[in-house]
């Protein structure tokens, strides 16, 4: 691998994270509005819904590591 193949890859990885923010926030603004709109098994919310809540917006496979992280990370506010 090349210098120029590194700093691809490089652009494309800082590129990247920031959709991965901007999906991991509007996923748990999704999770506020779906804990305020009812009673909410977290659990049950799967990349599948999501997809399918947002349109076909997002692709599953982002929504699924955003949901992966942010059930890492936790969200306190909502008791995850």
């Amino acid at each position: 691998m090349g210098a120029s193949d590194e700093a691809r890859d490089d652009l494309m990885m800082s590129d990247v994270r920031p959709m991965m923010e901007e999906v991991i926030t509007r996923l748990r603004e999704f999770m506020e509005n779906e804990a305020r709109s009812c009673s909410m098994d977290f659990g049950r919310v799967t990349p599948e819904y999501v997809f399918r809540s947002w349109g076909g917006s997002v692709a599953i496979s982002e929504i699924a590591t955003g949901l992966t992280e942010l059930r890492t990370k936790g969200i306190p506010e909502l008791g995850i």
